[in-house]
């Protein structure tokens, strides 16, 4: 069965922010779409774009891709990201968004450090969508306002790029930095000492509770991880502390360090 993406409380969130009706949101995707009672709504990864087309196009005001992204870096409340503010770093902020991305919407997120820059890519969850033009810039500032929030500073990207050419006011310009390019993909490019900066908001102890019901949910919406994923994650939640061998990451596993080593090599790929 297709992934099903949460979206009944984004539609009312975006329609109070910039003044529209979500009824006639609903009426711009179809005569079948409406908003529940309870906003409890899931819709396909094809259906939550066309929601968001519909929500600019209702909206028919420049500057909304920048309006939402300010509204959302400082609220409202959203269970996910305020669990993420509680990383150590920044990189380490957004290793857990790229874990748990799917459970915001139909976005992956791939994150490399090369030459210890952080570099994100973040093509649509379901291969043969396009991304909205304007979602992706949407994520570009959303995610650079997240940055600056989260560690008190003006962190600024040192590169971004567009999936699809869309026009850029002063203002966005301003926030990224410098114009995105347009290419293939959605990416961002932090520099390493950006990617480091501490957290104002960290809490390890606030993490270690929220985790386990997020991974239980992301198990429910995409399927269960390979064991090398599962390894991806806890290196990444173990870096700060430098525990990373293999024993490191198979004890929270509840492996042995020989049935870790097997099931890798099931994978075809070893520690």
């Amino acid at each position: 069965m297709a992934t099903r993406y949460p979206i009944g409380d984004a539609i009312e969130q975006c329609a109070t922010l910039l003044g529209i009706s979500p009824e006639r949101v609903m009426r711009r995707v179809g005569p079948s779409a409406s908003l529940s009672s309870d906003q409890d709504i899931n819709v396909s990864a094809k259906k939550f774009f066309q929601i968001w087309d519909a929500i600019r196009a209702e909206a028919s005001q420049p500057g909304v891709e920048m309006e939402l992204a300010m509204a959302y870096a400082h609220g409202p409340f959203i269970p996910l990201i305020f669990a993420f503010s509680c990383a150590e770093t920044l990189a380490l902020r957004l290793g857990r968004l790229s874990d748990f991305k799917p459970l915001i919407g139909p976005v992956d997120m791939v994150i490399t450090r090369p030459n210890k820059q952080l570099h994100m890519v973040m093509p649509p969850f379901e291969t043969g969508l396009a991304m909205p033009a304007s979602m992706a810039l949407f994520e570009l500032l959303y995610i650079t306002e997240c940055a600056r929030t989260f560690t008190g500073t003006n962190a600024t990207p040192l590169a971004t790029s567009l999936p699809s050419f869309i026009e850029l006011d002063d203002a966005i310009l301003e926030c990224l930095g410098a114009a995105p390019k347009t290419t293939d993909v959605l990416s961002m490019t932090f520099s390493a000492e950006d990617a480091d900066l501490p957290l104002i908001t960290r809490s390890q102890s606030l993490w270690e509770t929220l985790e386990p019901d997020f991974l239980e949910q992301i198990e429910q919406r995409v399927g269960t991880k390979t064991m090398s994923e599962k390894i991806k994650h806890a290196l990444a939640e173990s870096l700060p502390s430098g525990s990373t061998n293999v024993e490191d990451m198979a004890k929270p596993l509840n492996l042995s360090k020989r049935s870790l080593q097997r099931r890798l090599e099931e994978e075809g790929t070893s520690f």
